[in-house]
């Protein structure tokens, strides 16, 4: 007999450990250490007996969407037990969880998916988009002479926390799909025990400093000859210039590579080879409209318009149906309605175009969208356009 709940406090280490277990892993932090960081009434655990043989976490977020933010449940921790899949354990999980962050009057659901394979079925699309980068040192010059009037500092890993969390926030304005590192979140990378051991692939952070402020930053680890740029942040186009050309140039390195780039990066259109920037684009966030109508009201439009949509929602009943959608760019309605859809798609291709990650035109080619009222597409592009592709550069 199985009874799935939230974990209890004398709970919390077992159900972390059966996570790593699930997934190969070993626990790497300290149990205590996470423990303020994690609301038990929003874990879950499937027992069999005494045993964790499934479990699954969500944390409330922020993430930036189209001229604002929503709060989020940010899916994490979910594991079924190698002697338990494909067992319907992970079904079961996911629908109470999905029940749960509706009844918490959280809109939307994102997660990481080590498979792409897997969450479609619960109503997840891909959310936004990443490339990876590689590109060798003979062919890493810009296109043009840039100035770049500022400095590269490196800084000390026990102070990222003072000024890189402002210029995270000022790379990102404007960019859907972003979650801001909570505050324990840049201190637990600040104290992270691979600062205090020797040897190679250290990580290192560079920052850019023009004028006495702070308007950019590197993290980068080299294991020669191979530099990897964790993560560039620049609020300015001189930081970016800057940084990415002290990336170039180290010494004894041969090959730049990068991971977590957004697709709109301005990189490839500075190099004066861009053929040779080698370029793979994966997913990165996955989403889930749990509320669709108040996932739809909340963010703003491009340009004014209706919109009449029809969504197919096999697991919550509210969002099956018709929706009536008037938005703009100061604001937006959304109405349950009879009326006869212009467009209808399931809601994994709805939370797919939610951030701008896909257009309405490219899901219908796709066959995941249907028009039944011509132009209805190129309207639903006009309104749900973007001005940055969306991104998510951290993962929580």
């Amino acid at each position: 007999m199985q009874e799935l709940r939230p974990v209890t406090p004398d709970e919390f280490e077992p159900w972390l450990r059966a996570e790593s277990r699930a997934h190969s892993n070993r626990l790497d932090h300290d149990p205590e250490e996470l423990r303020p960081h994690f609301d038990l009434s929003r874990s879950v655990a499937v027992f069999e007996g005494r045993n964790i043989i499934g479990g699954c976490h969500s944390h409330r977020l922020e993430m930036s969407i189209p001229g604002g933010s929503s709060a989020v449940a940010g899916v994490a921790n979910v594991a079924v037990q190698p002697t338990h899949t494909r067992q319907g354990v992970m079904s079961r999980m996911m629908r109470h969880q999905i029940n749960d962050i509706h009844q918490r009057g959280e809109p939307l659901a994102a997660l990481f998916a080590s498979e792409s394979a897997i969450y479609g079925r619960f109503g997840y699309g891909v959310g936004t988009l990443q490339e990876s980068w590689r590109i060798e040192r003979p062919y890493n010059a810009y296109a043009r002479k840039y100035e770049s009037p500022g400095r590269i500092v490196f800084v000390d890993p026990a102070d990222i926390a003072k000024d890189l969390p402002e210029v995270f926030r000022r790379s990102t304005v404007d960019r859907p799909g972003v979650f801001q590192r909570r505050p324990h979140e840049w201190e637990r990378d600040s104290r992270a025990p691979e600062h205090r051991q020797g040897g190679r692939g250290g990580l290192f952070y560079a920052a850019y400093e023009e004028g006495g402020r702070v308007d950019g930053y590197a993290v980068y680890r080299t294991n020669r000859p191979a530099l990897t740029v964790n993560e560039l942040m620049a609020a300015t186009r001189e930081a970016a210039v800057a940084l990415w050309r002290f990336c170039f140039d180290i010494d004894l390195i041969g090959v730049t590579e990068a991971v977590k780039r957004p697709l709109d990066d301005p990189l490839p259109w500075m190099l004066s080879d861009p053929r040779r920037l080698q370029r793979t684009i994966r997913d990165g966030v996955w989403l889930r409209v749990v509320d669709a109508a108040a996932a739809l009201e909340q963010r703003r439009y491009a340009q004014e318009g209706r919109l009449t949509l029809q969504v197919r929602d096999g697991l919550c009943p509210w969002n099956e149906g018709g929706f009536e959608l008037e938005g703009s760019p100061e604001g937006a309605q959304c109405r349950p309605t009879d009326s006869p859809p212009e467009l209808t798609l399931d809601v994994s291709a709805l939370a797919s175009a939610y951030l701008g990650a896909v257009s309405f035109a490219t899901l219908h080619r796709a066959g995941l969208a249907d028009e039944h009222s011509p132009g209805s597409l190129r309207r639903a592009d006009r309104m749900f356009a973007a001005p940055h592709q969306p991104w998510t550069p951290f993962n929580f």
